[in-house]
């Protein structure tokens, strides 16, 4: 620890010198949490048209994110912070190459789509075919 600064003592963000790298640090992981977030809607909303379809894998999502914050806050009162922070990267890391191959996967269109203009190309010839 800095010189006149005791082990354990609490930061002040008037404390400048002190507070500077951790209020950094703390808006970059936010900038992160952030852009992950949104990727991970991106990847939800990308995979189909279907509106049940996307509130299933959307509730999905969300409730395994509760759940990692309930293990989160109760690894946080017995768990040393190094040990989350490994925890962490290595779950990061872990999620990265099926995150990658779903992105790689996604198509510009999803088949709802292609089922939908099929049934309406039908629709629009069995009322042409009615016409004539």
């Amino acid at each position: 620890y800095p010189e006149g600064i005791e082990a354990g003592s609490r930061l002040d963000f008037k404390d400048t010198k002190r507070a500077a790298g951790p209020i950094i640090l703390y808006l970059l992981c936010g900038i992160g949490d952030a852009l992950y977030q949104s990727m991970a809607y991106w990847i939800i909303g990308a995979l189909t048209n279907d509106n049940q379809k996307l509130s299933r894998y959307a509730g999905f999502y969300k409730g395994m994110q509760s759940f990692g914050a309930a293990i989160a806050w109760q690894l946080d009162i017995k768990v040393v912070t190094l040990n989350q922070i490994i925890a962490n990267w290595v779950l990061f890391g872990a999620s990265v190459p099926p995150m990658l191959y779903v992105i790689w996967r996604i198509k510009n269109h999803s088949e709802d789509q292609s089922i939908e203009a099929e049934s309406a190309d039908a629709y629009v010839e069995k009322e042409e075919n009615l016409k004539a």
